[in-house]
């Protein structure tokens, strides 16, 4: 080895050992260091409140190195001993690698109190790194488990699926997040309910994990389930406790190692710390998210500016990415990264890994949990035949009534219809719940059961309602259950609403429900309006009659905003309904369309609504928003190209950038069929999976345009970015699972694209 990285290895290694040892023996004082006793210089001296300690550290492994290193050990002690007499006093000898035999021989013959020890030793000092690694690793990584029996030690092989950066839509390995956070640098992960945000948290520690062990200098992987630590505020607090949860055996070793920077921090389920009440007031909820991850902000101030802070939770937490930053109070210099879907490739190999290589309807949700519990599940894997083709609620309605005439089949004396309405009526009581999903409690199981079949389940029917098809094992301890897909439960909710919707009189859950409870996403909305043009006597007129009833016997305004969602669309523009208005309710998507011929009989106040989607309008009627929140306004630039006087006192975080409107579209400098092909892509886009009847394709354009959309839907549908599905009468046309990306990175730079899509 030439003399100057020769040099250059022994300086970074007296400088590691010097780190260590203040955080050891001088915490309080971290400028002690290298100093000279007499003429003589030593590597480091530590004066405590109690001991001084004196440091001399080596890479060799000669035996004169240790008898010269342990002469002015010996010699250092003795003087820092007159100096001190009321403190004890210790020298280290310190090697890069184990002393050898005649270096301890050495360093023992000088007595006490000098001792010969490895890095290794001294660093175990302040933690044991590889005990904390190794039992760690027996506790569960967030919500990694396998899906149907709640495990969290027998999971499948990882299958990575690359998360993307949030500006430029470029995809990120597990490989490449390592190097980056071995570098310093800090990320914060981001998706939603199932997007395998654990999963990947536990590979990145993984690999990290396994990069410390090669090397002993580099920071080891310390991860912390959030969950774990509802009402804490102080990371001292927080990591005391996740070390008997663990069963580490020194929790004030945690502590130091992570005041030292001795290690890379992961954060796993920032949302899952408190749960964020609805107090009526918009800035009142900021202020209770912002003071329920007090703990994650805490954290990332407090580390030391060299550690790297890995952070993940769910995307809606926050009504905006800005809120999420100021909120959370990441490092500016942050990798912000979005938890993507999988690929066609990738999708195979979750569902390979269980021996299942059936095809996947385009409407289904691609989420690798749902995937798993495809692929785990029996039940399902033959029963999504024949839903190609099919709408989201359809496909969804076909779905649910197949996996449970599936499982009725199974089951001796209960059939599919029963089956499915203990499905839909524990989705109903999940709703309470933070994210719609559960845990729904044993106790909970049996109670359903009798309220649908009108008596207590046997053994046999005990067993069935552990194996109920679209639940999870919750805790493999306490036998709860939870949905294991959002999408999968928003469709099961859909059948009480029909319910309620269909006669407001009869007996139903949801007319219990007169606090705030959790409003239907798209998924259910469509299985609700799917399932209601089948029913011929479910006009929107009497929608409206059941909304009103139900809103005069204080049934949360949720579920009314609901019934008026699923009904809005159809409600002749000709006809005046009755004033609704709709108070502290909280929408993740409220999407209006043209079909409806206007909104200005229905007001929201006080409303969280964290996209508006308006990609449709062209002039009609909006409600009326009083104090409402508004996280995006998709399909708007500005306030300019809204009615005014719609929006009293309401704030909206986040306009659509002008190019993506759709008047920014059609004022673009580009070829009318790149116009065409770029609305339609904003518009089917726009909602979360539900896609575009043919009609509202053609909305907003003018005579030139329209004829081109048939040629320009050809093409996107050629080119995979687009599909088609029936529902009724009409053609919808779909997102395509695995293409959001590639349709973001279009509409975000549309004339510097060179997607082959274009022309």
């Amino acid at each position: 080895m030439p003399a100057d990285e020769k040099q250059q290895e022994e300086s970074e290694f007296e400088a590691e050992v010097l780190r260590i040892s203040r955080a050891l023996f001088a915490p309080e004082n971290e400028f002690q260091g290298s100093t000279y006793i007499g003429t003589a210089e030593r590597d480091g001296v530590f004066v405590g409140p109690d001991s001084v300690v004196i440091v001399e550290c080596t890479v060799s492994r000669r035996k004169d190195k240790a008898e010269k290193d342990g002469k002015k050990l010996h010699e250092a002690c003795v003087a820092k001993a007159r100096e001190y007499p009321f403190k004890s006093v210790k020298g280290f000898f310190v090697t890069r690698e184990e002393p050898t035999a005649d270096q301890r021989m050495v360093i023992k013959s000088f007595a006490s109190p000098l001792v010969a020890c490895s890095y290794a030793q001294l660093r175990g000092q302040l933690i044991d790194s590889l005990k904390y690694l190794e039992l760690r690793g027996m506790y569960p990584f967030g919500s990694a488990r396998e899906p149907s029996s709640g495990d969290h030690g027998d999971l499948k092989p990882y299958v990575a699926v690359d998360p993307v950066e949030s500006d430029t839509g470029e995809p990120f390995s597990v490989a490449r997040v390592a190097d980056a956070v071995k570098d310093g640098r800090s990320v914060l992960l981001y998706g939603d309910y199932g997007a395998g945000k654990s999963m990947f948290l536990r590979e990145l520690y993984r690999r990290l994990a396994t990069a410390h062990r090669k090397n002993p200098f580099s920071p080891f992987p310390l991860l912390l389930n959030l969950r774990d630590h509802q009402g804490q505020v102080h990371p001292v607090e927080a990591l005391e406790r996740h070390a008997r949860s663990i069963g580490f055996p020194a929790p004030s070793q945690l502590v130091r190692a992570w005041r030292s920077g001795d290690v890379t921090l992961i954060l796993d389920g920032f949302d899952e710390i408190a749960t964020p009440g609805w107090m009526g007031k918009m800035q009142t909820m900021r202020d209770i998210r912002r003071r329920s991850v007090e703990l994650v902000r805490r954290f990332c101030r407090d580390s030391r500016a060299s550690t790297s802070v890995v952070l993940a939770g769910r995307a809606h937490f926050f009504d905006s990415e800005s809120e999420m930053r100021t909120a959370l109070g990441p490092q500016d210099d942050s990798l912000f990264l979005m938890a993507g879907e999988p690929t066609e490739e990738q999708a195979k190999k979750i569902l390979d890994a269980y021996g299942w290589h059936e095809s996947l309807p385009e409407w289904l949700p691609s989420r690798p949990l749902l995937l798993s519990y495809l692929g785990s599940s029996s039940v399902l894997q033959e029963s999504i035949e024949g839903t190609f083709g099919r709408s989201v609620g359809e496909g969804w309605n076909m779905m649910l009534d197949r996996i449970s005439e599936r499982e009725a089949s199974m089951e001796m004396g209960v059939d599919g219809f029963t089956i499915r309405r203990v499905l839909e009526r524990l989705a109903t009581h999940a709703r309470r719940s933070t994210d719609g999903l559960g845990p729904i409690s044993k106790d909970e199981l049996t109670s359903v059961f009798q309220s649908v079949c009108g008596y207590t389940p046997d053994e046999g029917s005990y067993q069935l309602l552990q194996r109920l098809p679209g639940l999870g094992a919750m805790d493999s301890a306490d036998g709860s259950r939870h949905f294991v897909d959002e999408s999968l439960a928003d469709a099961a909710r859909a059948g009480d609403l029909v319910a309620c919707l269909l006669d407001p009189n009869s007996a139903n859950p949801l007319m219990e429900m007169t606090g705030t409870v959790a409003c239907l996403d798209e998924v259910g909305i469509d299985v609700a309006a799917s399932r209601l043009e089948a029913e011929s006597a479910a006009s929107s007129g009497r929608a409206y009659s059941s909304a009103n009833v139900l809103q005069r016997r204080g049934v949360s305004d949720a579920v009314i905003a609901d019934i008026i969602r699923v009904a809005g669309p159809r409600w002749p523009g000709d006809t005046s309904p009755t004033s609704i208005p709709l108070h502290g309710i909280e929408l993740r998507s409220l999407s209006l369309t043209a079909d409806a011929g206007g909104y200005d009989w229905l007001s929201f106040h006080d409303c969280v609504i964290q996209e508006l989607d308006l990609t449709d309008h062209d002039g009609y009627p909006l409600p009326h928003f009083h104090s409402c929140l508004i996280g995006k306004m998709s399909g708007v630039a500005g306030w300019s190209a809204l009615q005014a006087s719609n929006f009293a006192d309401c704030e909206v975080v986040q306009f659509d950038v002008q190019l993506a409107t759709a008047k920014g579209i059609l004022a673009l400098r580009t070829t009318p069929m790149n116009k065409v092909l770029l609305t339609i892509l904003k518009k089917v886009y726009a909602q979360r999976g539900t896609g575009r009847k043919d009609s509202a394709l053609f909305r907003g354009l003018d005579a030139k345009h329209r004829e081109l959309v048939p040629t320009a839907l050809q093409r996107l549908t050629s080119a995979g970015l687009v599909t088609t599905a029936k529902s009724g009468g009409n053609r919808i046309y779909l997102p395509v699972r695995g293409m959001a990306s590639r349709v973001r990175r279009i509409l975000q730079a549309p004339q510097a694209s060179s997607d082959s899509v274009l022309e």
